[in-house]
């Protein structure tokens, strides 16, 4: 094992759509340098398919957690996520069994992890680093900003903002939003009510979903709707990544009674 492997990790949540699963560990074998970090699987029980293709897996160390009950899209990533900085994990990159990531996300991984120690970040605080952006046009893929909003499909979180901001909210269904019971919801709560809290995103996406159909949330128009057009960084090429403080980073929004996307 990697001697960076157990501060170095990747989670990622698998439940029953082992077609999406095979593009995604086929992308994260392809992410530079990733062979350092340690891979922690959260596995739901019901699809020996699923469990054949994590256990194949050769590209790096990984751990398979066997869930013996469905612990659900709530449940599952937290105690994966748990499990791993229990193990003395320093920064974590988080994923589900249909995203898939750019090759430099290691590396960027890295560099925030020596960017942004704790949660400072000049005069703002920083929850986690947002991976997935709707980007359309050509933008630096070096540039990252500040956002008030992120998306649950790929981020990375380094130790402190585990403890202090995402653990401890995770499961806090008293906010703004009412009946709603996602952990999505409870962060967005936690940026809602603290001074100067955002989360860093890169201006070119670094994932990408492709689980269009068959997910528990899965609408395929709405899908289409949403990632029409979209881009993320493809590149070989090595990077040197830098703050932007005055990026604006692109959320397409969307219309869905009209079943219309703008973009700004």
């Amino acid at each position: 094992m990697a001697d960076h492997a157990a501060q170095w990790t990747v989670t990622l949540t698998v439940t029953d759509r082992p077609h999406y699963l095979r593009q995604t560990l086929e992308h994260l074998r392809q992410v530079r340098g990733i062979e350092q970090w340690h891979l922690f699987i959260g596995l739901e029980p019901g699809c020996a398919e699923c469990a054949q293709l994590c256990e194949a897996i050769d590209f790096m160390p990984r751990t398979i957690l066997r869930n013996q009950e469905q612990l659900g899209i709530r449940g599952n990533p937290f105690h994966t996520m748990q499990h791993a900085f229990d193990q003395g994990s320093q920064v974590n990159i988080y994923l589900e069994d249909d995203i898939v990531l750019s090759p430099d996300v290691a590396e960027l991984a890295l560099w925030y992890q020596q960017t942004i120690e704790t949660d400072q970040l000049f005069d703002v605080r920083i929850m986690l680093l947002n991976l997935f952006v709707t980007s359309i046009r050509t933008e630096p893929a070096s540039d990252l900003g500040i956002s008030q909003f992120f998306s649950p499909w790929g981020m990375i979180i380094n130790a402190f903002q585990w403890k202090h901001f995402i653990a401890p909210a995770w499961w806090n269904d008293q906010h703004r939003y009412p009946h709603q019971y996602d952990w999505t919801l409870s962060l967005s709560e936690v940026m809602n009510l603290q001074d100067r809290l955002f989360v860093l995103a890169p201006l070119v996406s670094r994932s990408t979903n492709i689980g269009r159909e068959g997910g528990l949330h899965s609408h395929p128009e709405r899908f289409d709707l949403l990632m029409n057009g979209l881009q993320h960084h493809q590149s070989e090429q090595k990077i040197d990544y830098k703050i932007n403080n005055r990026a604006q980073i692109h959320w397409r929004r969307l219309d869905y009674a009209l079943m219309t996307a703008y973009d700004e």
